[in-house]
């Protein structure tokens, strides 16, 4: 089984998606302050005021600077759409982010402002109580586990906020959109068994044979055990799919080497490495390189994002097989929310679901020009 080969200069992204990409790349790497950040800070500083206090008890004094950059001021009438993440600081979550910026910026009469809970129940909480006290149009709400928002979002929602939920687990929401991730796994484990038995068929093999490695995410990540779970009970319909090492890596290239140097201590060499994250598959192609096994390994990774170091562009060099595009639901989001506020007469679904799509050489310069996935006619 061989390392994929670079795919063609010709399957490069289409003019709008290379477009829609570039406008994604100067907001994060512009000089100075973003406006995001900034109207992040002035929004903080409207909050603080309509308490009419700081932590220190003292009134807040007005930013003017960060009001003059954004050309906003305390009698901003733009619609807010606040945008609560569970993992902003991962490569999905920055690429949510910088997208729903993107988008939002390109609507008349809208602002948005995102907060982070960096996988902390806790801190979600507390943004969440915050964000509905500001009373904006929406919220989008990516729950982290055992965030136990129920009582937040039937408050907010009853205050005529629209709470959009990231997430089949965010229950009372106006509306859900969501990606079965338990699809990722077996998307993963369809590839992984498609591979095993064409290598069987060239090696003349009676039967398919194969050793795989998972790399989860967090130990404890509901988001990871789902896909762990797709992605083991697909191999079971197999017996001769045996999955000899499965071990968090805690979404870090770092940790990714660690665990593998564990397996190769114990196996000595495998056929497939399943890494939950595109980063992890980057880091577990790396270190299958160091360890002179990389041209007999197939790396399948999951997220699928575009744009430089991410999962597409990856696949293209060649530097992981494949990839499991898993949407990033703002965008549907969003237009849930611009659909609801334009239109009265429109009801939401309860939920609507996006799959993911498993991404090879075969179909990536199509992706890349159209795209994983469709928003669905509202």
């Amino acid at each position: 089984m061989s390392k994929g080969a670079a795919l063609p200069a010709d399957s490069m992204l289409s003019y709008p998606f290379r477009l829609a990409c570039l406008l994604l790349s100067l907001h994060l790497v512009g000089c100075g302050p973003s406006k995001e950040s900034a109207e992040s800070a002035v929004a903080e500083y409207e909050l603080n005021l309509q308490k009419g206090q700081s932590s220190d008890d003292k009134v807040v004094p007005r930013p003017p600077e960060l009001v003059r950059a954004l050309g906003v001021g305390l009698n901003d009438q733009r619609a807010a759409i606040i945008f609560l993440q569970a993992a902003g600081k991962r490569p999905f979550g920055v690429f949510q982010r910088n997208l729903l910026s993107v988008q939002v910026g390109a609507q008349k009469g809208y602002k948005v402002t995102s907060f982070d809970a960096s996988d902390d129940p806790d801190t979600q909480r507390k943004q969440f109580a915050e964000a509905a006290a500001s009373k904006p149009a929406a919220i989008i709400l990516d729950p982290t586990d055992d965030a136990n928002l129920d009582t937040y979002i039937s408050d907010a929602v009853q205050a005529g906020i629209l709470v959009i939920g990231l997430d089949k687990r965010a229950s009372g929401c106006t509306s859900t959109v969501h990606c079965d991730p338990q699809l990722i796994g077996r998307a993963a484990a369809t590839i992984c068994i498609d591979a095993l038995k064409r290598k069987a068929a060239e090696e003349a093999l009676t039967e398919p044979a194969g050793r795989i490695v998972q790399l989860r995410g967090t130990e404890t990540s509901w988001w990871s055990g789902q896909i762990a779970q797709g992605f083991e009970q697909a191999l079971r319909a197999q017996s001769w799919a045996v999955l000899v090492h499965d071990a968090p890596a805690d979404w870090t290239a770092e940790n990714v080497s660690k665990r593998l140097q564990e397996a190769y201590r114990i196996q000595k060499q495998f056929d497939v490495i399943f890494a939950h994250s595109d980063l992890m598959a980057a880091a577990a192609s790396i270190a299958t390189s160091s360890f002179g096994s990389r041209e007999n390994t197939l790396i399948i990774g999951a997220d699928g994002l575009p744009g430089r170091t991410s999962g597409l562009e990856l696949l293209r060099n060649g530097e992981i097989d494949a990839t499991i595009a898993h949407p990033p639901l703002v965008d549907l989001a969003l237009k849930l929310i611009l659909k609801i506020r334009s239109d009265s007469s429109f009801a939401p679904e309860p939920a609507y679901e996006i799959p993911p799509l498993a991404v090879t050489p075969k179909n990536h310069a199509k992706v890349s020009r159209q795209g994983s996935y469709t928003l669905p006619d509202l």
